[in-house]
């Protein structure tokens, strides 16, 4: 029985490398990656991963192809990339993501329901803040996101937590992305009701926004992240304050290749390409922890949107990135 068990581990296994579907069940692998609000950078031929997984920090992982992963590559303790010692706050450390800015590492994080940031010399840290505080101490927010426009200028999309749900905002930045201008802060999405972005809670969260034929594509994730309808959608805007108009197809990512819950995406541009990284329940029966997915994604020529739009279109041809073993 032990030799079955084994032998039908690694068929599915190459099943699932193969076709990118989990063995169309949506449930984990041994030894898959598990790291929730996922975020990938290149950097020096490397992928580097980040995600919501460590009660201490953050998570890193590095691989050349996207598929195979290292264990732990951090330079903070605990091989994490940002500990908790380093920085303001004590808990509940979530949804990061890394830039290159100057010759400088920066990372956005949620902690104890506050946006933070905090630099290191290398993508593998240790994240550190000089000045340990939140960058808005007056308010409570999750999920920040920093967009660097061709001209120079920086934007930071958010989830503002002001007590009638999760609602995306965006305010203009200092150029050297410590501060946020909370002055020129405008609202963009709040989940609507009767459609898709509200099924289960007033939830719009996860923003990200990148540039395509000089117009700015807003996704964002709806819906309770412990809902199997959790979903990402987009809107399309002609500079980066909005206002942003909704794709009327969304959402283009939902129970992506048979797997439930799938949201909290990042994206990112390797070799001419992009891809989505996003996270999904463990199974169709357990939310905890979360799988991470990868999927090539493309931007599709949209002549229904008008002259000019373009829509996201996610390959069904998923990575299921595994860390190593040895």
């Amino acid at each position: 029985m032990k030799y079955l068990s084994v032998l039908f581990i690694l068929l599915s296994f190459a099943t699932a490398s193969a076709n990118g579907k989990n063995n169309d069940t949506g449930t984990a692998l041994p030894g898959q990656m598990m790291l929730a609000d996922p975020f990938i950078i290149e950097h020096d031929g490397w992928y580097y991963i980040y995600g919501t997984n460590d009660a201490d920090g953050i998570v890193v992982h590095r691989s050349r192809d996207m598929k195979s992963w290292s264990k732990r590559c951090g330079n903070a303790k605990k091989g994490l990339a940002m500990h908790k010692d380093d920085v303001w706050g004590n808990s509940m450390f979530w949804a990061p993501e890394v830039y290159k800015h100057g010759d400088k590492f920066i990372m956005t994080y949620s902690s104890d329901l506050h946006i933070c940031c905090a630099e290191a010399d290398s993508p593998c840290g240790p994240f550190v803040q000089k000045e340990q505080r939140p960058y808005l101490p007056d308010e409570q927010g999750i999920d920040a996101s920093i967009f660097v426009d061709d001209d120079g200028k920086a934007y930071m999309f958010w989830v503002r937590l002001l007590g009638n749900g999760n609602i995306i905002w965006v305010a203009e930045m200092t150029p050297d992305l410590k501060n946020v201008k909370i002055e020129t802060a405008k609202k963009l999405i709040d989940a609507q009701n009767g459609t898709w972005e509200k099924k289960m809670g007033r939830i719009a969260e996860g923003p990200l926004v990148i540039k395509h034929k000089g117009k700015y594509y807003l996704t964002f994730s709806c819906n309770d992240y412990r809902s199997q309808e959790y979903a990402v959608g987009f809107a399309v805007a002609d500079n980066p304050m909005g206002p942003y108009k909704r794709y009327e197809k969304n959402p283009v990512l939902h129970r992506h290749c048979g797997y439930a819950g799938t949201g909290h995406h990042a994206i990112f541009r390797s070799r001419k390409r992009y891809y989505m990284v996003y996270h999904a329940h463990k199974s169709h029966n357990t939310i905890e922890p979360r799988q991470t997915l990868i999927a090539p994604m493309k931007m599709c020529r949209d002549k229904e949107s008008g002259k000019g739009c373009y829509r996201i279109e996610v390959s069904e041809k998923i990575t299921i990135p595994m860390i190593k073993q040895k």
